[in-house]
């Protein structure tokens, strides 16, 4: 029952996805809806990964005894990495919130954001929501959540993608043509890919041990 519900909370998530850029590369023809989409697609965001982590943790096992363990005996040290990770995004976040306390009248009169965070990632708040979300999994030993986490990964590249045609460089033009040439890397940046693609193997190998082999 527990693997029914933490997928339909997945698809609710790519589902929303999807319906935001459909909605979005319509140009202004309903302003209405992409408004009213706008309001409502955070939240959605939001209890939908909620879900996926929470419904499937092994700690919820006495609720659905389907539950199992991903880690086994090794969660003490993924619980440490996982605090580490929330801890990492939860900082990233708390940057990028100092950057933007500056009043906007409108979205003509916004800045282009280059410094903090921004200097290093132009997509720094995804890589706290997949560092968050990576933490969280290992912490409630989820293993459906981390499954995900790769699928959340290009998800989000994408996202930052189509947030880059579609929003960002019709905005600010030239200046985030020079932004994209002085700063490359959207997500995740060298050394940390590397180190996330090796701990993604990690994780994945604990997984398929565990999975064939039980202790």
């Amino acid at each position: 029952m527990s693997v029914l519900i933490t997928l339909i909370f997945e698809l609710v998530f790519i589902v929303n996805l999807l319906l935001f850029w459909l909605i979005y590369s319509r140009s202004n023809k309903h302003p209405k809806l992409q408004s009213f989409y706008k309001g409502i697609f955070p939240y959605i965001w939001t209890i939908s990964l909620v879900g996926t982590l929470l419904i499937n943790s092994y700690f919820l096992k006495f609720i659905f005894p389907s539950n199992f363990s991903y880690f086994q005996h090794l969660w003490i040290w993924f619980l440490i990495l996982g605090i580490l990770f929330v801890i990492i995004g939860i900082r990233v976040i708390s940057m990028v919130r100092k950057l933007f306390k500056v009043k906007v009248v409108s979205s003509n009169d916004s800045k282009l954001i280059t410094s903090g965070a921004y200097s290093l990632l132009r997509h720094p708040l995804y890589m706290a929501w997949i560092l968050i979300f990576s933490g969280a999994s290992f912490i409630l030993d989820s293993p459906l959540a981390i499954i995900f986490i790769p699928i959340l990964i290009l998800l989000l590249y994408l996202h930052s993608i189509y947030e880059e045609k579609r929003f960002l460089i019709p905005n600010y033009g030239d200046d985030y043509i020079r932004y994209l040439e002085k700063v490359p890397y959207r997500i995740f940046s060298p050394p940390y890919n590397y180190i996330s693609i090796l701990i993604g193997i990690i994780v994945l190998y604990l997984g398929l041990s565990n999975f064939f082999f039980p202790s």
